[in-house]
């Protein structure tokens, strides 16, 4: 601690110098004592500047000079969540009480929004002009992993509303010093026709997007020139991202934030994604937002190769806190020593993370619908698909796997492809699914993140 401290200096000189990315290049002790350093910092401040966080830990009977360590912090600090930001904007509208420090301070702020889709209601989350700006240092990590330099094109296929996806995204390209072309709010083929006038070298969008851009393009996505493909904003299978390698002919580059950390800050590094035998990391910004991967139902945090929730803390955001925030998100957790580059990041698996809430039970099993992409877009006649839940008159789970092939096939193309699907998704998941095969352009493909499942049971409505 003390040679961090020598380095660093006190707190104020220390939170200038955290984004400096020369972190990555710290040993894994000295960057656990640089978290742990920066942690106390923030514990104390929001202590005595934060109403909503102070309430919820002194109900925990915790205060910062009993927390002396990150296994303290993790043991007693209580968690946040979604419902507790929409109880506390209900009891102090608009913002809530844990941003009423940072409008008392006078100075601009970043408000975004969330989109309330889950009807739990929509979040509002600041973060001050100079919190956002640190935001593209983050990025900065991915751009430089990624191999983009200094004035490289890249097209932000993300529309710019009040929602954080889209802003944080254009903040880090722009920081990072990239020429950005702000083309979200464009049709795809309008933005396919922009592609083709100007040649970026990047895309930078979501996963799910990129495929629906290569399906609509009237000629060979590869023929783009794009080499970059910074993918995220939402869960997706290791098929579907070889896939739009394979199509584009571009490396991808993954990454994965939240609007409540109203940032990305997981990247894959130069490796990649990886291999389907050995998927690559998302490597965590260590120095900047402390993350876990908690067991849901015990709170204990996993071992490398395991699955649980991810938890964030951003520790630069000092004025806006977000201490041990739930995210509702799940992945593999993996230690800083799971990829060849050597950082001292720790992170999660690439192709692991989905939606806690998005698993499904059917016939009294638990499906992730990342295992039915993974087989479904392993086989490379599938361009789209739906499954849609159902029930039969006796109220029993009813499963439709809706697959849209690429071009017309013949009969024996179809009943081919059913029997191959319905076997492998048996084998997958361990229960049976209807197939039924469409004829091309029977799906609609996302526009933004994917929704491939429709529950229509009588049980769920």
């Amino acid at each position: 601690m003390s040679a961090i401290m020598g380095r660093y200096g006190d707190d104020a000189r220390m939170e200038r110098r955290i984004h400096d990315p020369s972190a990555e290049g710290l040993t894994r002790d000295a960057l656990v004592a640089l978290q742990a350093q920066r942690l106390m910092h923030l514990l104390r401040k929001t202590w005595h500047e934060n109403d909503f966080y102070r309430e919820a830990w002194q109900k925990a009977k915790v205060t910062p000079d009993r927390i002396a360590s990150i296994e303290d912090f993790r043991q007693r600090v209580p968690t946040v969540e979604k419902k507790d930001f929409i109880a506390d904007q209900a009891k102090a509208p608009p913002f809530g009480l844990r941003h009423r420090h940072a409008l008392g301070l006078g100075c601009p702020l970043v408000v975004a929004n969330t989109s309330g889709t889950t009807g739990q209601g929509v979040e509002v989350h600041v973060q001050t002009a100079e919190e956002f700006r640190q935001t593209g240092h983050i990025y900065g990590f991915q751009i430089r992993w990624s191999g983009l330099a200094r004035g490289d094109g890249v097209f932000l296929t993300l529309p710019v509303t009040m929602m954080a996806g889209g802003r944080c995204e254009f903040q880090g390209a722009v920081s990072s010093g990239l020429t950005v072309f702000p083309v979200g709010n464009y049709d795809a083929q309008k933005k396919l026709e922009l592609i083709q006038r100007f040649r970026p070298r990047a895309l930078f969008g979501t996963t799910s997007y990129f495929g629906h851009l290569a399906a609509v393009c009237p000629t060979d996505p590869s023929s783009l020139g794009i080499k970059v493909l910074l993918t995220g904003a939402e869960g997706s299978g290791f098929p579907w991202l070889e896939r739009l390698e394979e199509a584009f002919g571009a490396k991808v580059y993954d990454r994965y934030g939240s609007t409540q950390s109203g940032n990305d800050h997981m990247f894959s590094c130069e490796h990649g994604i990886g291999t389907a035998a050995r998927p690559g990391m998302l490597h965590n910004i260590d120095s900047m937002v402390l993350t876990e991967v908690i067991d849901p139902a015990t709170g204990r945090h996993v071992q490398d190769g395991e699955a649980g929730e991810i938890v964030i803390t951003s520790l630069y955001h000092t004025d806006t806190p977000l201490v041990r925030c739930r995210t509702r998100d799940r992945g593999v957790f993996r230690s800083h020593a799971s990829c060849a580059c050597g950082r001292p990041f720790s992170g999660v698996e690439v192709a692991s993370i989905s939606r806690l809430d998005d698993m499904k039970k059917v016939k009294g099993v638990n499906i992730w619908p990342q295992a039915v992409d993974d087989v479904v877009f392993a086989d490379a006649i599938v361009d789209e698909y739906q499954v849609v839940l159902t029930s039969d008159d006796s109220h029993a789970d009813v499963g439709t796997l809706r697959v849209m092939p690429k071009r017309p096939l013949s009969v024996e193309e179809i009943g081919g492809l059913r029997g191959h699907l319905a076997e492998a998704v048996q084998r997958k998941v361990g229960i049976q699914f209807l197939v039924d095969v469409l004829k091309p352009g029977a799906l609609a493909r996302s526009e933004y993140k994917a929704r491939r499942w429709l529950d229509q049971r009588v049980h769920v409505r």
